[in-house]
């Protein structure tokens, strides 16, 4: 941006420090220091606002001259929350390159294997850009069985042959003839193998030797996934007038299985088939595995055009997006007719079952959704005062959402449709009290609001103001606050529900781990959240001749009606929202519908700080500096000097405290709260860094540490309360530039070789109860089922 200087900046060589293949996987590694907001940073290319990232993601650094990281103030010049940062991405006048990309990667535990393919075409000339990319990816899935995983416990003896257990309770004794034929109380007897009609000899013979089936194999950890997308954008420029279009479409099909549907039956005595003086159960599993498959397609359209307008500039950005969603998930078969019919005596309950009696039910679900929006936005100055222009923003938005959704459950249908129409008007003041000549450096006040009108809500708005304090040219000091009332969106309102059979869930209330029927899905009882974020922080460079950057900020949140996720059933959460779970008359956890609450009141203060330092190491190289600068040294250094990349950043959340309704106590999500069954709210997240490049070859390091954390069963210290370990985790990737390490070689020109180890130390979360045990649910490769992954990667541009 044209007189704003940025706070970082990355030139060819500290890019090509990080290996990374493109645009999108760079800002994931930079992300950190670019943006903080939980927004999402502002993207430019050459200086001008994109339709997304679609727009920049897929490009190849190669293409990259530098990426600028701008201050946060910058936003508001453009219309946007000025609460975000803005990462302008500077584009080489003129580069053609096609990029071809495989990957395949598989963990060291075994199986776990998925697989990448991508071609890349882009060409850029005189400030126009043409680009076309096409992926796939394929995931195997993950079964149970490839990790060796401890079963649940089973509420009945069930097997696919069937097991005899007694009619009252489970674990009494079947029939006193069946004992003295064993020898030996007998509480469970398994169905012999090819015998439909067992003597209570025959059963005697394996008294207390229950048939077993290893569900594992019918039961996945990870689901199967195919995914393909095309990605394409044209941009074209005249003098200062721009367009840009993108059009991007993905399809997506997963599969998985949930196990094994169990039936109990009641065999009466007296029955043709029954040998027992007394009424018995069978304890079957019937049919295969309980699959679940999803299919999705999201299709997206943006297009971009600015233009100055005297002093002024106009932006006009529009984009549609269309998501369509199936799910068809199978459940168990209702027992009912089974059971009449073996009852009635006209089924063997110990031979093979009747199709017509034990077909698996069928869910289904169904989405068709689409969104359309329309921004102007007018920018540019108002007046010139001394310290320098008082710069405006002005934007209107037309939005629309509509979702129409149907689906069954237990061949119960239902019906969705939802329409939501927003304009919304807002606009940015940035003020400059105090210039470049005042002694305290310059100085200068960011005004901004909105207000939006839903039709399904009503009027809502936003406001918010910052100040901007540059007392050196090495420090800028940065303080804002901000009100956001936020609508809940259309899918969070309307999402059909999707039931998952077999679903795994650890119950904090008995200590159980527990499979239930899992209700995902909107809920359209949702209120409008109120959002207030005071923050103050600041940017340090301490010196001029070294590229280390000082970054900190201190946030603090209040938050009425949050709509968020269920939360894990412990005491309170059962309390707060008492129907949303479940039991049987044993008091086991059956059903838990974790479509999304609204909280009270949600509170948190957190300070987040980083340290990015990237440079050069050695002397350069005189040949290579007086050289051409052309590409001929591949992805490295064009001087000769290795290049490094370093960064640490530390996320210390000081309080978090939420309430579900008013009248139940504050849960304090740092001392045993949770907001998910993965663990508790980690108090410190620290973040490490590290990358070095030259010579043909570059190797990347990343490690992240969390603390440890707690999941509270009740307000007063239980056994069922969960301790979960500090964790580290560390990353790691090699790489080399073939080209430059094979001089010469047409073939190698341009290829690169990378190998990289996700979960290089194979670390594992320990989880204990409070006797030290280990839950069945948070089992290690439950948790993470891969483990380690090793990538290996071959690219190679022409």
């Amino acid at each position: 941006m044209p007189g704003v200087p940025p706070e970082n900046e990355l030139s060819e060589q500290d890019i090509a420090a990080y290996g990374a293949d493109t645009v999108g996987d760079l800002l994931d590694q930079v992300g950190g220091a670019a943006d903080s907001s939980g927004e999402g940073p502002v993207i430019l290319i050459n200086g001008r606002e994109t339709t997304g990232l679609n727009t920049v993601n897929d490009l190849p650094t190669e293409a990259i001259r530098k990426i600028q990281v701008l201050p946060q103030r910058v936003a508001g010049r453009l219309g946007e929350r000025p609460t975000r940062r803005v990462i302008n991405v500077v584009l080489k006048d003129n580069h053609r390159q096609i990029t071809g990309n495989a990957e395949g990667s598989f963990a060291t535990a075994g199986a776990g294997r998925s697989y990448k393919a991508e071609i890349n075409l882009l060409r850029l000339k005189n400030g126009n850009r043409d680009s076309l990319v096409f992926r796939s990816e394929r995931v195997d899935p993950l079964f149970e069985s490839d990790r060796d995983i401890v079963s649940d416990p089973l509420t009945a003896p069930y097997d696919s042959r069937g097991n005899i257990f007694a009619s009252t309770i489970w674990g009494a004794e079947i029939d006193p003839a069946l004992s003295a034929l064993a020898g030996q109380t007998v509480t469970i007897a398994p169905i012999p193998a090819g015998n439909t009609a067992p003597t209570l000899g025959a059963l005697a013979a394996n008294g207390n030797q229950p048939n077993f089936t290893d569900v594992r194999d019918f039961r996945t950890l990870t689901a199967g996934k195919r995914s393909y997308s095309v990605n394409g954008n044209i941009a074209r420029q005249w003098g200062k007038t721009a367009f840009s279009l993108n059009a991007r479409a993905e399809w997506v099909s997963t599969d998985s299985q949930a196990g094994l549907a169990g039936v109990s039956l009641l065999v009466p005595a007296g029955t043709p088939f029954s040998p027992f003086t007394r009424d018995v159960r069978v304890a079957r599993y019937v049919g295969d595995a309980l699959l679940q498959e999803g299919h999705n397609t999201n299709l997206e359209l943006g297009g971009d055009f600015t233009t100055p307008i005297g002093g002024w500039n106009l932006r006009v950005a529009g984009n549609w997006q269309h998501v369509a969603a199936r799910t068809n998930s199978q459940a168990a078969s209702d027992p009912t007719p089974l059971q009449a019919a073996i009852s009635a005596g006209t089924v063997n309950p110990f031979g093979a079952l009747p199709s017509d009696l034990t077909a698996l039910r069928y869910n289904f679900s169904r989405s068709r959704g689409d969104t359309a929006s329309l921004r102007t936005t007018l920018s540019g100055r108002v007046l010139k005062l001394p310290a320098g222009p008082v710069r405006a923003a002005v934007t209107a938005t037309l939005r629309t959402d509509r979702l129409d959704g149907r689906w069954e459950f237990l061949s119960v249908p239902n019906v969705t449709s939802y329409v939501q129409n927003e304009a919304a008007l807002s606009g940015n003041l940035q003020v400059p009290l105090l210039g470049d000549k005042s002694p305290i450096g310059n100085l200068e006040l960011d005004l901004n609001g909105a207000i939006r009108r839903i039709n399904r809500v009503g009027t809502v708005e936003d406001f918010g103001a910052g100040l901007a304090w540059q007392p050196t040219k090495s420090l800028n000091l940065r303080g804002s606050f901000d009100m956001q009332r936020q609508a809940p969106s259309a899918q969070t309102l309307s999402d059909p529900q999707i039931v998952y059979e077999n679903y795994r869930i650890f119950d904090f209330v008995t200590g159980q781990t527990v499979q239930v029927r899992y209700v995902t899905g909107g809920n359209p009882n949702l209120p409008v959240a109120t959002r207030k974020i005071w923050s103050v922080g600041g940017t340090y460079l301490p010196f001029s001749n070294a590229n280390l950057i000082l970054t900190a900020e201190y946030s603090s949140r209040r938050t009425t009606n949050l709509q968020s996720s269920l939360p894990p059933v412990n005491a309170q959460v059962q309390a707060a929202f008492p129907d949303r779970f479940v039991r049987d008359a044993n008091g086991v956890l059956t059903l838990v519908d974790s479509r999304p609450v609204a909280f009270a009141y949600d509170n948190s203060d957190q300070l987040h700080s980083r340290i990015d330092f990237h440079g050069s190491l050695g002397k350069p190289s005189r040949k290579r500096a007086a050289g051409s600068g052309s590409d001929s040294d591949g992805a490295f250094s064009f001087d000769g000097r290795a290049r490094f990349n370093f960064s640490i950043e530390h996320n210390w959340i000081l309080r978090s405290v939420r309430r579900a309704q008013l009248g139940l106590p504050e849960v304090d999500l740092l001392a045993g709260g949770a907001t998910g069954y993965g663990g508790g709210l980690a108090r410190h997240t620290v973040r490490v860094s590290a990358n070095l490049a030259g010579r043909g070859v570059g190797m990347q390091l990343y490690g992240t540490w969390r603390s440890a954390t707690l999941i509270k069963a009740a307000d007063i210290p239980s056994p069922n309360d969960l301790f979960f370990s500090a964790q580290t985790n560390v990353d790691m990737r090699l790489f080399a530039d073939l080209g430059t390490l094979a001089r010469g070689s047409p073939v190698l020109k341009g290829a690169r070789l990378s190998v990289a180890v996700t979960n290089l130390l194979d670390s594992k979360q320990r989880v204990r109860d409070g006797n030290g045990l280990t839950p069945t649910r948070y089992q290690p490769y439950i948790l993470n089922p891969l483990g380690r992954v090793i990538t290996i990667g071959l690219r190679k541009a022409f």
